[in-house]
């Protein structure tokens, strides 16, 4: 990660190992994932989204939380503390994190009142209500919390949604001490204009450096939402390592935003971005072996771009580092 701060500095969270995983046809054993959150945490994020503390029922895929942070911690010390965070639901997810030492959380709510029905089996009303006494345990055990807001841009059961209900909430958040204010296009519906539109009436409300975009892929859209956002002043962004992942209970909303796509679009408009991104592009290989398919992910499939060494006469071509069939992931 780094050190460098300036209005082009990109705060990173890398969500594969939750929003990733929890959509994907096959669980992963546990040491399979700490062996994907290894790999995220040395290409330097500011964050990664290393589980959910949800009920087993609803996803269990992420069934094994505690076992996840716990060996994290043995491992790595309790300075990982400040580069993880995980997803909470509820009080009750809350009081199992901070039982596993966890020093920031992520609560979400559904900008909708139907989507938030089949996401939390409540009202959005009741969640915000709850959110209040999650913020309330959460500052007095020491623990940063964040907030997402789902179907920012589209509902799959209510179709378009008004930029006002999502400032609303947003403003609501920020006012009970969220760190970070996630807005996500849950289905990948939003364009560029409409990103544009959501991210000028935001700042209004909201303090521009807290506010995050989650972005989804699902109708090849998300790069192009992302370079919006970022020329309206967003610097905080999410991603899903290869671009695994979705909502599982928003109908067909595969294709989380390619965090290694995102920080190379990023980097090449000169955010500056201090995350590996060939270390991503290894992680991404890596898991593309254990899942036994291709990602849709690009750039670790097509290399990183390095002209420099085209005009030296090299093709562009760099040390193969791995890539199957002796591809290197810097041409």
């Amino acid at each position: 990660m780094s050190s460098e701060a300036g209005p082009d500095r990109i705060f990173f969270t890398e969500v594969g190992p939750r929003d990733g995983l929890q959509n994907l046809p096959l669980e992963l054993p546990t040491e399979a994932k700490l062996e994907l959150i290894r790999g995220l945490l040395d290409s330097g994020p500011d964050l990664v989204e290393a589980s959910a503390f949800v009920s087993p029922k609803w996803v269990p895929k992420l069934a094994d939380a505690e076992v996840v942070m716990s060996r994290l911690i043995a491992e790595r010390g309790p300075e990982v503390l400040s580069l993880v965070r995980v997803l909470v639901p509820n009080r009750q997810g809350l009081g199992r994190a901070l039982a596993a030492g966890v020093k920031r959380v992520i609560v979400n709510v559904g900008v909708t009142d139907t989507f938030n029905q089949h996401n939390l089996n409540r009202s959005t009303a009741e969640t915000m209500a709850e959110i209040g006494e999650v913020s309330q345990e959460a500052a007095h055990s020491g623990c940063l919390w964040d907030a997402s807001l789902s179907v920012a841009f589209g509902c799959p059961y209510e179709g378009r949604v008004e930029p006002q209900r999502v400032v609303e909430l947003a403003s609501e958040m920020a006012g009970m001490g969220a760190s970070e204010i996630s807005v996500a296009d849950t289905i990948g519906v939003a364009d560029p204009d409409q990103v544009s539109r959501l991210v000028g009436a935001l700042a209004e409300r909201v303090p521009l450096q807290q506010l995050s975009l989650h972005l989804h892929d699902t109708r090849g859209m998300g790069l192009a939402n992302a370079l919006a956002g970022y020329r309206g002043g967003v610097r905080r962004f999410e991603g899903s390592v290869g671009g695994i992942g979705g909502c599982p209970f928003a109908p067909r909303s595969t294709g989380n935003i390619c965090s290694e796509d995102l920080l190379y679009l990023l980097q090449r408009v000169g955010a500056s971005v201090g995350v590996d991104i060939e270390g991503l592009c290894q992680v991404a290989l890596q898991l593309e072996r254990t899942l036994g398919r291709e990602l849709p992910g690009r750039l670790y499939r097509a290399g990183i771009w390095e002209p420099e060494s085209a005009q030296a006469g090299e093709g562009g071509l760099a040390q193969t580092r791995g890539r199957p069939g002796g591809r290197s992931l810097v041409i």
